[in-house]
């Protein structure tokens, strides 16, 4: 377990108390956490410990906050890109709560504790044009990526903003629109795992979740919040929710998804699902949310708590809904069993980007990895 995921934990110890000033008592835990961090950073700041350039482009999308930014369609968002424009590519992460260890090269083959359910999404979302591997020590699996796969034109990174041990050529630094790394503090007191100064490090940093109609009042008031710095670029990205699709391949041409949805019900365990209950708000009357945390191992109690509330809900325009980091966590035979006569869809969703007259997103990444080539 990481220190971040540690204290993260700690952190929920005042949400069993109605005391909200319990939160006073854990400001010696923060002191110790930003110690312990501290020191590690100025290790590989002063040279103590060795950070990695490689001979390829490397690109990191993460974040100072404990999760919820939006890494996983981010970083879906540049694969796509990248491979639209020709180069190949490789995506790199820890494979978080995976049953395994070491360098694996993730493949349709892997379950869910194989590879985790994020290196899972990636392989069934972008298919065979992107290789994606888990492995925890970053530093050990881009070398191990070169070596074996030495065609590959570029590496993401997920979720290596704290890797100190990789240096990239390229960091991204997203931050969630309705839960800011401005307004917020460090862990175990909020949720970052870094103070806000570590925004420096980014070349861009992205404002995720904004609202899909974006005015020019709301941008510049987030600008003088983000306080960019010397040639820091800022995006600012939506969610694009697309057509729900059935989770389970056999129910494909089966079940259909109700035209004038009535009620909607909610699995997830992801970090925040307010975004997907918004958009299921604007299409349906009802909506009754069974969430949890973020990558949850769902049991079959719990399963069968989701499935008799939607049995007991007498209107007949009802669905299910998840998300496409859940699947791999309903696979699992006895919990498919509960589920897979009943309505369940699954919600894909892509990135939008506002438009933004200084700077293009996509050319800035594809201008990078190609002057990062032509000088290799």
């Amino acid at each position: 377990m990481e220190l971040s995921d540690f204290f993260f934990q700690m952190q929920n110890i005042y949400i069993f108390t109605p005391i909200m000033g319990i939160k006073f008592l854990l400001f010696p835990f923060q002191w110790l956490y930003l110690l312990v961090t501290g020191i590690r950073h100025l290790m590989f700041t002063t040279g103590v410990r060795k950070r990695a350039s490689f001979p390829l482009p490397v690109i990191c999308i993460g974040n100072i906050s404990t999760g919820g930014t939006g890494k996983t369609p981010h970083t879906k968002y540049l694969a796509k890109l990248l491979t639209d424009n020709g180069f190949r590519v490789a995506i790199i992460l820890r494979g978080y709560k995976r049953k395994t260890k070491g360098f694996i090269h993730c493949n349709n083959n892997h379950t869910v504790s194989d590879i985790g359910d994020e290196a899972w999404e990636y392989v069934h979302r972008l298919g065979s044009d992107v290789n994606v591997f888990v492995d925890a020590k970053r530093k050990k699996g881009i070398k191990t990526i070169i070596q074996q796969f030495p065609d590959t034109d570029v590496v993401l990174m997920d979720d290596g903003y704290q890797h100190f041990a990789v240096k990239a050529g390229f960091y991204i630094l997203l931050s969630d629109y309705l839960n800011p790394f401005y307004n917020d503090y460090v862990l175990p007191i909020g949720n970052l795992r870094e103070p806000r100064r570590a925004k420096k490090r980014a070349d861009v940093i992205v404002m995720s979740k904004t609202p899909k109609v974006f005015s020019p009042l709301i941008e510049r008031d987030l600008m003088s919040q983000i306080k960019p710095g010397p040639g820091q670029k800022v995006v600012f990205s939506y969610f694009d929710y697309e057509k729900a699709i059935p989770v389970y391949s056999e129910n494909q041409n089966s079940i259909e998804l109700p035209k004038n949805l009535y009620s909607a019900f909610l699995l997830t365990g992801i970090a925040n699902p307010y975004p997907l209950e918004e958009h299921l708000k604007r299409n349906c009357i009802e909506l009754y949310t069974h969430a949890f945390a973020d990558h949850h191992e769902f049991t079959v109690k719990e399963i069968e708590n989701i499935t008799k509330d939607f049995s007991g809900y007498l209107m007949k325009n009802k669905a299910i809904f998840t998300t496409e980091k859940d699947i791999a966590r309903l696979l699992n035979a006895d919990i498919k069993e509960k589920l897979v006569d009943l309505p369940l869809f699954c919600i894909p969703v892509s990135i939008g980007l506002h438009p933004n007259k200084e700077i293009d997103f996509d050319n800035l990444i594809l201008d990078y990895v190609k002057q990062y080539s032509r000088n290799s």
